[in-house]
């Protein structure tokens, strides 16, 4: 092969791959739905526990962030679920187990463990999931 003929053959190969990721990328996320936001799908999510990714749920006070959704684990060892995004301006809210609330560090925003208001500035309340465990395997859902 020479030149010319290995620089062709580039090139067709580089235009096909371009033009698979632009049209990919083009196409409607039909199977995507954000558990936060999403009002027409319902949310049903599955943590296992044992994972590793997952090990700060196995501690009182812990928590982690999956899908938009912080999932913490009290003090008292119960399970909570609410949106992740604070309803001020939208930063990620952190659990503070030894206050059992969810704390916004952006702007001091407060909510209950139930995604009330606590104090502001948010005055939307997070959106709060159930939480069901069965073994090590916890389900949130709508």
């Amino acid at each position: 092969m020479d030149r010319k003929e290995f620089l062709g053959a580039v090139g067709i190969g580089t235009t096909a791959i371009l033009y698979s990721v632009c049209f990919n990328g083009c196409k409607p996320l039909d199977n995507v739905t954000n558990p936060t936001t999403d009002t027409t799908h319902g949310t049903d999510l599955t943590i296992n526990l044992d994972d590793s990714a997952n090990a700060a749920l196995k501690t009182n006070g812990g928590y982690i962030v999956k899908d938009g959704i912080i999932i913490a684990r009290t003090l008292s060892g119960t399970f909570l679920a609410v949106s992740a995004a604070c309803t001020h301006q939208g930063t990620s809210v952190e659990y503070q187990g030894n206050n059992n609330r969810f704390h916004c560090p952006n702007h001091g925003s407060n909510f209950a463990t139930d995604g009330s208001v606590i104090n502001g500035p948010a005055s939307t309340p997070l959106k709060s999931y159930n939480t069901s465990l069965n073994g090590s395997l916890l389900r949130i859902t709508n």
